[in-house]
């Protein structure tokens, strides 16, 4: 074993131990790549908003590492399930705790929106932030990155908190240039700031919020320089069956 290990090397040794699975299955499962969360942060550093890039970039690092030991779990109980099944069991409980130890680590609760939501605080800013310049295309354009297309999903992690308050009033103050990039970019900040605000109710609620949610991305992609909804069949659907094809007045 090399003495200087990479992190996912150093991870994948401890999925191993922690399942009895093959090394080199295990480091698959590890591969590093970037993610939406690592764009936006840099976009965020870029723009002068260090300290928000930071904070996201931590948050990432462990939902990172959960999502990791969430997938070792489900391969740990197929791989057993016809050979050993209580073995699986086993690997597969070792697994969800050193999962909830990531989040934990952080203050976040397990089985929560809270670090989805924080990545969403940090969406916000990237599009307050490109609504106060002229050209924000590129702060835009990794805002809208971390939308899902799937806006029930997104209705649940706007309205969740994450672990400290974030409020999305200042949107109500948002001024800056009138070019085309700019105005989108208030918009959409200003549609999370109403999604956000939709109370947890019932299910009229939660189509309520994920209604404004695909109006978020539908501004987000104007002001990235994008058609509306490009490559969001989800998100078109909302729109045509729930929406009547109608983006409001902002």
């Amino acid at each position: 074993m090399p003495k200087k290990q990479t992190r996912a090397q150093r991870l994948a040794r401890q999925i191993q131990a922690a399942t009895g699975l093959p090394y080199t299955d295990c480091l698959k499962l590890t591969e590093p790549s970037e993610g939406s969360s690592v764009r936006l942060a840099r976009e965020l550093r870029a723009a002068g908003l260090a300290d928000a890039a930071d904070r996201l970039l931590a948050v990432d690092a462990v939902s990172t590492e959960a999502g990791i030991w969430y997938e070792a779990a489900g391969t740990a109980q197929r791989r057993y399930y016809d050979t050993d099944h209580e073995r699986g069991e086993r690997a597969g409980d070792a697994c969800m705790d050193a999962a909830e130890a990531a989040l934990a680590r952080l203050g976040f609760e397990t089985y929560t929106y809270e670090p989805d939501a924080e990545e969403y605080h940090a969406a916000y800013l990237a599009l307050s932030t490109a609504g106060t310049i002229p050209d924000g295309q590129a702060l835009a354009r990794a805002a809208l990155d971390m939308f899902a297309d799937d806006p029930t999903w997104c209705s649940d992690v706007i309205r969740s908190r994450g672990r400290i308050p974030f409020t999305y009033a200042t949107a109500a103050t948002l001024t800056g240039p009138e070019t085309p990039t700019a105005v989108a970019a208030r918009k959409a900040a200003r549609a999370m700031a109403r999604a956000a605000a939709v109370r947890y109710s019932g299910d009229e609620e939660w189509y309520e919020a994920a209604s404004i949610m695909v109006e978020v991305i539908w501004h987000a992609s104007v002001a990235a320089g994008l058609p509306p909804l490009e490559d969001r069949p989800n998100g078109r659907d909302h729109l045509h069956h729930f929406m009547y094809d109608v983006i409001p007045e902002a």
